[in-house]
């Protein structure tokens, strides 16, 4: 039996590792972009309007999938985490209020 050290490595595709885009902008960001536009075009029957939506959420989806093409996916799923103890942090029990009145009785 031999012993394989080092690291060990798969050809793939590179479709396979990058996230879906349309237009150079990942496709749940360019959906959610499309769905406000197209959502406040109907209401306000105004395609500037419309296109004031949208122009700003494609241009950040793109720079975000540009910069970072699986920041959404991380974002996303640490979104759906609990939160981690943190020993500094007091509990809600423990702090102490202290509540002043200014009224006067006499």
């Amino acid at each position: 039996m031999s012993v394989v050290y080092g690291k060990r490595s798969w050809p793939a595709c590179r479709s396979l590792v990058r996230p879906l885009t349309v237009m150079g902008c990942e496709r749940r960001v360019f959906i959610l972009a499309a769905t406000f536009g197209a959502a406040t075009f109907n209401v306000l029957n105004s395609l500037p309007a419309g296109l004031l939506l949208f122009i700003p959420g494609y241009a950040i989806g793109w720079l975000g999938t540009r910069h970072d093409p699986h920041m959404l996916q991380i974002t996303r799923a640490a979104s759906s985490d609990k939160p981690r103890y943190d020993p500094a942090k007091r509990p809600a029990a423990e702090a102490e209020i202290e509540i002043v009145s200014n009224t006067s009785t006499t």
